[in-house]
């Protein structure tokens, strides 16, 4: 085995070196003329006869990346077309020389296909460090502690309101969700993790939901429409882009207008074997998947997107993961973009506690040693590589749970043009290759495990071109001098991710199911600020599949905690009992639930116009609870519910509809039995006990007759009170 290794080790190293020498000439070269005269040269390209006899006609460029191809020696495995028949062999070679072309152009700066070959094998050989080992400190980093409650953050929450003006945001949605193994219902073919149907909503529908509650937060304050730009990087794989665009046409753009979405393609990459070697399981179709998410920053610049964003007035923007539905919970999103706004900071990481031995990123603070003093850099170092920078993967106290560095979650605060000024340092920041086991399929139909590789970009790492240099060391316990920031907040309101598909028996991490308990836990802490009586827990946490109580909002109800708390006082939910509020502007006090209670307001932030577009108003569905309860039979535990997505059946519930502009009002009434009312655009209905009977009464309404006023204090504190109009 060991002298397996050495050979290969060798091969690789004289491979290294002379494609070091080949790309040197190629990113010399300056039309894409002189680059293929420079492959001419190059003997494995001299041995080959071209053109090859199945191309007739070709351009320069499919000329040079062809000749990139017999250069790193991928020729052969790549274009042997097998025994496909003439008319197959003509459109694989339309989409191989697409793909190529594609790769040639996204990595020119670093010398292209084979550019992109040398570096690969570079990591491969031995992994390039972004910092001097034994020459740098590897801290723990100090940030804001955004969980505990004070006027600083009081202060945070206001600037995020008052300069959201500014931002824009940027969403990831391109990823391969292979271990998610999403499918299409009706046809079997495989579906981006956007599209995962999760707590009610789509991912990439909560994500455009959550923005839209912060907005409305706004009109609220500054009494104003605000609709902020969004950029979205989708890829080509298993027809991501295609697929996300369908979805939000589907969601005819989630109300907004379509203009303001900018959707922008990463490129694929080759799957490469421990040697090197592409990988093509089908004849002239390798196998490739997406470059990482650094990518996003060079493929924004190029595509326009950064210049599209600054037209839009935007100069920060927050980047937030698909994959991850919980990061806005409470004011943490608010609280963590208003301090970058009120600092002016370049960049910025939201950051929770992690446990030992996930396979997650860490942030830390680099010390290095320089030649005139030090430099300091507050970045991410993936998990794949500990091993390259010696970081032991230890718990902050022996034998705990957590990690002595906070986790990376990839929700990320940047301004713009400090993007472009790191970009001109190194347009791919954070490359690294990490190898994994994986079975592959092999011409012929043979399905084998192998240890592959590709070469990824990591988005977080934009982050080392914000050094601080010192003539002298500082307190790492003070990163206010930083131009990046960090915040801390719990766990459970920071990330949970929905990567991968729950195995009986397996951990809940990274799981639909394992996210949907953090969902619980952040609902019952939700509803005891808000004086909730609620079912007590049955062990650490809650069942998935038989929860203790269930409670859904709409993220404009708040989303901040201490908000929904003024809206919602007191009340108590029966062991499994279930409260769903599709609602913003609700007053409800003393409400007891033994059984289901749905209150779903068609109108929940303004009103739809003629073209589609939602304009944030007072015109919206309204409700007012006192003193009331609710009795019926609720949930059928008998049948299969799938609570994450989701699938609930239901024996019995009361269900409030409000279709516009509509009031519904109880004071001391009792609820029992299956109940659906209904109340049309433009009326009030009210509810009466009248002994054993309700009795709903119905009246016109020209508008609305009361709402809950947002102000901000001269401390920048929050309050808001129900006002009549």
């Amino acid at each position: 085995m060991s002298n397996n290794i050495a050979q290969r080790s060798a091969g690789l190293s004289e491979e290294i070196e002379r494609l070091t020498s080949l790309t040197d000439s190629l990113k010399k070269a300056e039309t894409t003329l002189e680059k293929v005269e420079v492959l001419n040269l190059d003997p494995r390209v001299q041995s080959l006869s071209f053109p090859p006899f199945w191309i007739t006609t070709y351009s320069e460029e499919v000329e040079l990346v062809i000749k990139s191809i017999v250069a790193i020696g991928q020729y052969e495995i790549t274009f042997d077309s097998g025994s496909l028949s003439e008319e197959d062999k003509k459109t694989k070679l339309v989409h191989l020389l697409d793909s190529l072309l594609l790769i040639e152009k996204f990595y020119e700066e670093i010398g292209g296909i084979v550019g992109y070959q040398l570096t690969l094998l570079q990591f491969l050989y031995q992994p390039k460090q972004r910092f001097l080992v034994d020459k740098s400190r590897y801290h723990a980093p100090s940030g804001i502690d955004l969980s505990i409650l004070s006027s600083d953050l009081d202060e945070m929450i206001y600037h995020s309101i008052d300069k959201m003006d500014q931002l824009a945001e940027m969403y990831p949605v391109g990823g391969a969700a292979d271990r998610l193994r999403l499918q299409d219902p009706d046809t079997g073919t495989p579906i981006p993790a956007a599209m995962l149907s999760f707590n009610g909503q789509t991912l990439l529908g909560k994500l455009i939901e959550d923005l839209q509650a912060r907005e409305y937060f706004y009109f609220k304050i500054k009494r104003e429409q605000l609709v902020l730009p969004v950029a979205m990087m989708t890829s080509k794989e298993k027809d991501n882009h295609d697929q996300v665009l369908q979805l939000c046409e589907k969601n005819n753009w989630f109300s907004r207008p379509r203009e303001k979405f900018f959707f922008f393609c990463q490129p694929l990459v080759p799957v490469v074997s421990r040697e090197g070697n592409w990988i093509v399981p089908h004849p002239m179709h390798p196998l490739m998947k997406p470059g990482g998410h650094g990518v996003i920053w060079k493929l924004a610049r190029d595509s326009g997107v950064i210049d599209w964003l600054t037209k839009q007035g935007a100069v920060k923007a927050i980047i937030r993961q698909i994959n991850n539905p919980i990061s806005s919970e409470d004011y943490h999103l608010m609280a963590f973009s208003g301090y970058g706004l009120r600092e002016d900071k370049r960049f910025g990481f939201a950051s929770c506690e992690r446990q030992v031995k996930a396979s997650e990123g860490i942030n830390v603070l680099v010390e290095e040693e320089k030649e005139n003093g030090f430099a300091y850099t507050l970045t991410n170092i993936e998990y794949c590589d500990f091993q390259t920078y010696s970081i032991q993967d230890e718990p902050v106290a022996p034998g705990g749970r957590f990690s002595k560095f906070p986790s990376n979650t990839n929700l990320l605060f940047v301004d713009l043009p400090s993007i472009l000024e790191a970009l001109q340092k190194c347009p791919l920041p954070g490359m690294l290759v990490n190898v994994k086991k994986v079975v592959v399929r092999r011409a012929g139909g043979e399905d084998t495990e192998e240890e592959v590789a590709r070469l990824e970009s990591t988005m977080q790492n934009v982050a080392d071109y914000f050094q601080k240099e010192s003539r002298h060391r500082l307190q790492t316990s003070d990163l206010s001098h930083l131009d990046s920031y960090i915040t801390f907040n719990k766990r459970q309101k920071t990330i949970s991710a929905t990567k991968k598909e729950f195995a009986l028996g397996a951990s809940l991490l990274e799981t639909p199911q394992g996210c949907f308990l953090d969902v619980l836990a952040n609902s019952r802490e939700l509803l005891e600020c808000c004086g909730f009586e609620l079912p007590p827990l049955k062990g650490l946490s809650e069942s998935f599949t038989n929860p203790s109580f269930l409670f859904q909002y709409h993220p404009a109800l708040g989303p901040i905690y201490s908000v929904i708390g003024k809206k919602i006082r007191k009340g108590k939910l029966e062991e499994k009992g279930e409260l769903r509020l599709q609602i913003a502007e609700c007053d409800i006090e003393n409400l007891s639930i033994d059984g289901s209670f749905l209150v779903v307001a068609k109108q929940v932030m303004g009103e739809i116009d003629e073209k589609g577009i939602l304009q944030y108003s007072d015109r919206v569905g309204r409700c007012t609870l006192k003193n009331v309860t609710v009795k019926n039979q609720g949930i059928d535990y008998s049948k299969e519910n799938i609570f994450w997505k989701p699938t609930i059946y239901r024996q019995e519930s009361c269900r409030i509809s409000l279709e516009g502009n509509s009031e519904f009002e109880a004071i001391d009434v009792l609820l029992e039995g299956n109940f659906d009312i209904t109340v049309e655009d433009g009326y009030k209905v009210t509810a009466e006990q009248s002994g054993k009977w309700v009795i709903f009464m119905k009246e016109k309404i020209e508008k609305p007759s009361w709402r809950w006023d947002y102000q901000f204090d001269d401390k920048k504190a929050l309050h808001i009170n129900r006002v009549a109009l």
